[in-house]
């Protein structure tokens, strides 16, 4: 289920260390009540935001839920491009950002904690998740 409450997905992210800046906005999936993941969407900045992903699990990424993901920014708020940020040594979350259609634009060395930061992008044409 799609879960927008926002108080709680706030809640959600901050115990998972994810970005809850005040500008910051969240989108959830729940099953039997409990959050099973979480997306915010900040830093908006003109047509781009940033976009940053956490989940519980393996179940949570369904189709229907990536779809609503992907719409809010490009379909509800006619952004032309989101941006995320990953660690280089993040194996797992670059494989899974690369699958869902982002691409790197940039690799900053030195500039995580756990070493090199990735920046990747995804826009419209992209995004195997929009309808049309």
């Amino acid at each position: 289920m799609v879960e927008y409450n926002q108080e709680k997905l706030r809640k959600w992210a901050e115990q998972h260390e994810m970005p809850t800046p005040t500008d910051a906005r969240f989108i959830g999936t729940s099953f039997d009540g409990e959050v099973k993941a979480v997306v915010v969407y900040c830093g908006f900045f003109g047509k781009s935001c940033m976009i940053h992903v956490s989940g519980d699990g393996s179940h949570w990424a369904t189709k229907d839920f990536l779809k609503t993901v992907f719409e809010l920014p490009f379909k509800r708020w006619e952004l032309k491009v989101i941006i995320g940020t990953v660690a280089g040594s993040n194996k797992k979350a670059l494989k899974l950002d690369r699958h869902l259609g982002f691409r790197e634009v940039a690799v900053i060395p030195d500039a995580h904690n756990d070493g090199d930061l990735v920046i990747l992008e995804m826009r419209p044409a992209d995004c195997r998740f929009l309808g049309d």
